[in-house]
């Protein structure tokens, strides 16, 4: 199953970082130059998850016309901030998006990991089910849970969702994946409470005072999740390299989780890649978690900068967890 094209949204909300700064007593020109941030948007108070994946889903039905409503029979969602508890986001929104009540949907609770594994997910799915044509989604608005004197996320994280085109018939082949989980280091970057450990409330939860409300924001520990990228992420190349029997100068683009500039930075420096292979595009939408991959590719098809390349695409956070692979783009 192959990537056919993809589309994207960001939320018409801009938030510069003069604002942060306001808001958390953050230098601006540190969010510029060192973390690699212009500015960033958020979903406003009335808008949902939902709205913003719909608008993706709609920019690609738009793009790619000979793609039928009717023939999709996978929908995927990634996301860790649905729009409910439950139902899944992608039940609701293949309602809106009046897909056949026969398209198979599911969500992935993965983050800035979750469009790698998604792919290969897709994948898997269509092959065994016989599948010609799937969406997977991709949208995490961190607008909901951070708080916004919180300088360590509000400085980093974006609203966007994307929207993938998979299909039988052509487009970029994905390759083999290479992936991995440490749950020991899984409370570096967490929402504490809203889940059955600590829920809202419940039957024995009935003062909701019982639970900190500050605890239902997110919390990262930004140290940790650098040492985590920098030990996890390059054998995780290697490896994935070695499954799809290609060697570092073979891989045209690394597209990266876009985590924030200094990280990637480190990275390439660390595995020793040009500094052409290795984009930071980030400065006008931050860190938009599952969706930072697939909003480079995007990009870069835009620009025509795909055609006969192969993209190595890693994606690394929340669990802990990581995973990579290779995609490779014909001619068309």
């Amino acid at each position: 199953m192959k990537i056919r094209d993809i589309a994207i949204a960001l939320p018409a909300k801009r938030i510069d970082n003069k604002l942060i700064a306001e808001w958390t007593g953050g230098d601006e020109e540190f969010i510029k130059n060192k973390i690699g941030i212009e500015s960033r948007t958020f979903l406003g108070e009335d808008e949902s998850q939902i709205d913003l994946s719909m608008q993706a889903c709609e920019n690609l039905f738009a793009k790619n016309p000979e793609l039928a409503r009717d023939k999709v029979g996978l929908l995927i969602v990634v996301t860790q901030n649905p729009a409910y508890k439950l139902p899944h986001s992608s039940a609701i929104l293949q309602n809106k998006l009046a897909l056949s009540v026969n398209t198979a949907c599911f969500d992935i609770n993965l983050g800035c990991s979750g469009y790698v594994y998604a792919l290969s997910v897709a994948k898997a799915f269509m092959i065994a089910e016989n599948i010609d044509e799937a969406i997977v989604v991709t949208c995490d608005p961190y607008s909901k849970i951070m708080d916004k004197s919180d300088y360590e996320t509000i400085s980093v994280f974006g609203d966007a969702a994307t929207a993938t085109w998979l299909s039988s018939a052509k487009g970029a082949v994905i390759g083999m994946l290479d992936y991995g989980t440490d749950g020991a280091g899984a409370q570096h970057l967490m929402v504490k409470s809203g889940g059955s450990i600590f829920p809202h409330k419940g039957i024995w939860h009935e003062n909701q005072t019982a639970v900190n409300a500050d605890d239902f924001h997110v919390k990262m520990n930004g140290r940790a999740i650098f040492n985590f990228m920098m030990k996890r992420v390059p054998s995780s190349v290697d490896a994935c390299l070695r499954k799809n029997g290609l060697s570092l100068s073979a891989v045209d683009y690394f597209f990266f989780h876009q985590a924030s500039k200094y990280l990637i930075d480190n990275l390439r420096e660390k595995m020793n890649l040009p500094e052409d292979k290795v984009p930071v595009e980030m400065k006008d939408c931050g860190n938009t978690v599952s969706s930072s991959i697939p909003i480079l590719i995007h990009n870069f098809m835009l620009r025509g900068l795909l055609p006969n390349k192969k993209c190595l695409i890693c994606g690394f956070g929340v669990g802990l967890s990581w995973a990579t692979n290779i995609i490779s783009f014909g001619g068309e």
